[in-house]
């Protein structure tokens, strides 16, 4: 079993989550639904990952008042115990923990069949969610997003990725409109509490 990626394989992936942050259905056939093929998606992070630091960058150019922005996390618990922590939410909150949660509930909601497919489009669907980050933190270094728009901007990006993972939900775990929804909702729920968890530690 092979758990290097081609980059053939590479190319699929992001053509594959760009269809479907379009909407297309047919695009979750494009992701391999395999153990192996799961955990070779987990080679997203190459791509995702220099995007991810260069958002942090700007922030530490940028900083606000959030306690979650890496300058002020710096400012706290130093540059390394900052580092330290977005290292942390990066794997916990971005890869790890949700696929957790939902290879319990999927049994239940008799998608397990899908699982690995859509763990694989879970991954692949970071590179989109990374790149609307990128847009909205050079939108407010540009200052094309003025501080008192920044709540509105955020929420209405939010809303983009939520209908978008509420898309990969339908299409490559298999669930009907109603399921994804809880569970786009419960994704952020669990993540909040998991992401306050660990700046309060680092805090």
């Amino acid at each position: 079993m092979s758990y290097s990626i081609a980059f053939s394989e590479t190319t699929r992936g992001l053509f594959a989550t760009w269809r479907m942050f379009l909407r297309d259905p047919r695009a979750a056939a494009l992701f391999e639904n395999s153990y192996s093929g799961a955990l070779r998606s987990y080679w997203a992070v190459l791509v995702i990952l220099p995007i991810y630091i260069l958002i942090i960058g700007i922030e530490y150019v940028v900083p606000s008042e959030s306690y979650s922005n890496f300058a002020k996390l710096a400012e706290h618990s130093g540059l390394l115990g900052a580092t330290l922590t977005e290292f942390t939410l990066f794997t916990l909150c971005w890869f790890v923990a949700w696929p957790l949660v939902i290879d319990r509930i999927a049994p239940y909601l008799d998608c397990e069949k899908n699982f690995f497919r859509y763990v694989s489009a879970y991954n692949w669907m970071h590179v989109p969610y990374v790149l609307v980050g990128l847009l909205f933190a050079v939108g407010k270094m540009s200052g094309v997003i003025h501080d008192g728009n920044t709540g509105i901007a955020a929420l209405s990006l939010l809303g983009v990725l939520w209908t978008y993972h509420w898309f990969v939900l339908r299409h490559a775990l298999g669930l009907n409109g109603g399921y994804a929804a809880m569970l786009v909702g419960l994704k952020f729920v669990f993540i909040l509490m998991l992401k306050e968890m660990i700046i309060t530690t680092a805090l």
